[in-house]
């Protein structure tokens, strides 16, 4: 039986609404509910671009269904309440849309059950940005108008009066008895087909026609599709990485950024598709020229280190996603990096997104890599990204100052090793969570199982911090290792 009991008093609640975090209610697990059916659905989800609409399986009984641009929630009802949790652990109650869902189960007959829908903007919304305006309302409805313009889209019934609902037809019958007639609570927009034609019909119909987020399309046994229209964003190439062996000297992948308001670059992907043999070669040959030196390293998803380069040229990318939010809940967060000019330096890790399925479309000439030109407002008008607009410096404490710094590099097999030591002074002696000083050691080689290798030392004397500076240096930069220029 499911406990939908809170402590009020933790809650803020405003005309009959009350949000709270899912560590106040009474059953904590219902949060772990949320986390593991997000991490369940996106396991299962393929995501598809229009193009690609032909590699969904030919098969009978799929049922395709609109995507409602909004708020992803579990939704429980005990009989005579409903409560939502997301993944990230906010729990809500008292939406005018709640309660007519719990009116339209009680009247089902429906002694308790476990959903899934997303909140959104169902009247008045614009077409700009609709989950910005659901956060905003949700955060703080200004007037009790605004919440009765939020309704609830069902997609999925997992649990009804304590079984689990595991057939896709059983799923959409019971959306369709219980919330049917609903107005401001509905079942999502659904049909069910055996012809990929079918599917396109209605992506056409409810995408292209009426500006909804995509489709989705499930099936018992072949899964879940995602279907969405590609998103074009326009960003710095910072580093890139060259393939091996026979095709060293080609490109093997680009990291790239955008920037944000206060001139920092945040990264955004790696991309390593839609480039050709041509542009492979063409553009290693044009970034090799404009290497320069970073106190940050990043590596690819094949554990080799990116060459961080003068910020530039533009290019303009495509992807088929953006997801601001993980599987369990919490943001995705990415290196912002301060560049002066000289090297990189990083400044934090702050929430950005998850980009699926990046593609290379073209080289920008007509733009350089600069706030105006690849800002971050290209992601932040598409998907809802927390701290946005805040600088990476605003919780800025005295910044830390390098004391020593050494780079030896090693050619072996054709493959350079580096190690890279540092020692700095973090200036923030005086904070518990902060030591003196930190000595640094990172040992990349590629030919290793794990190529990056890192050792940290702290102390809060500056002669001790030295003295194991200098024992780290007498124990990696041995005979056949180079001092870096």
């Amino acid at each position: 039986m499911l406990n939908l009991d809170f402590d009020k008093k933790k809650f803020t609640c405003k005309f009959d609404y009350c949000t709270g975090k899912a560590t106040d209610l009474a059953d904590p697990s219902l949060h772990v509910k949320a986390q593991e059916y997000k991490r369940r659905t996106s396991g299962m989800m393929k995501a598809l671009s229009a193009e690609d609409a032909f590699k969904l399986p030919q098969t009978r009984g799929l049922f395709v269904t609109r995507k409602y641009d909004g708020e992803n929630a579990m939704i429980f009802f005990d009989g005579e309440t409903i409560i939502s949790v997301n993944p990230g652990g906010t729990a809500r109650v008292g939406l005018p849309c709640f309660d007519e869902a719990a009116e339209l189960l009680k009247s089902a007959k429906v002694k308790s059950c476990i959903l899934g829908a997303e909140i959104y903007v169902k009247e008045g919304a614009s077409s700009a940005h609709p989950v910005q305006q659901v956060v905003r309302v949700l955060r703080s409805p200004p007037s009790k108008e605004q919440l009765e313009r939020l309704g609830l889209a069902v997609f999925d019934v997992i649990e009804a009066d304590g079984e689990t609902v595991d057939s896709a037809a059983n799923v959409f019958e019971l959306l369709k008895k219980w919330f049917g007639k609903g107005n401001r609570v509905h079942p999502v927009e659904f049909e069910k087909t055996d012809k990929i034609d079918t599917v396109m019909e209605r992506f056409t119909e409810w995408v292209i026609g009426e500006g909804a987020e995509g489709v989705v399309v499930r099936h018992d046994q072949a899964g879940w599709y995602k279907i969405k229209l590609r998103h074009n964003v326009d960003v710095a190439i910072i580093g890139y990485s060259e393939a091996t062996d026979d095709r060293k000297g080609m490109l093997h992948d680009l990291l790239v950024a955008v920037m944000r308001d206060d001139g920092t670059f945040h990264e955004f992907t790696r991309v390593g598709g839609g480039f050709t043999e041509d542009d492979r070669r063409s553009i290693a040959a044009d970034l090799k020229k404009r290497i320069v030196p970073s106190d940050y390293v990043a590596v690819n998803n094949d554990y080799v280190a990116y060459e961080m380069i003068k910020p530039g040229p533009v290019i303009e990318i495509s992807c088929l996603d953006m997801i601001a939010e993980r599987a369990r809940g919490g943001p995705v967060k990415r290196m912002v990096l301060d560049w002066d000019g000289k090297r990189y330096s990083a400044v934090t890790r702050m929430p950005l997104v998850s980009v699926i399925s990046p593609q290379y479309i073209r080289m920008r000439d007509d733009k350089d890599a600069v706030t105006d030109d690849v800002n971050i407002r290209q992601v932040s008008e598409l998907v809802q990204v927390p701290e946005a607009e805040k600088s990476a410096h605003a919780d800025d404490d005295p910044a830390s100052e390098i004391l020593e710094r050494t780079v030896y590099t090693k050619v072996m097999k054709g493959n350079k090793m580096v190690r890279k030591l540092l020692m700095w002074k973090t200036n923030k002696k005086d904070r518990n969570d902060f030591p003196g000083y930190v000595v640094y050691l990172t040992d990349f080689s590629p030919n290793r199982q794990n190529p990056l290798e890192r050792d940290i030392k702290i102390s809060n004397d500056e002669k001790t911090a030295k003295k194991i500076f200098d024992q780290l240096a007498e124990k990696n930069f041995i005979s056949g290792w180079e001092k870096a220029k």
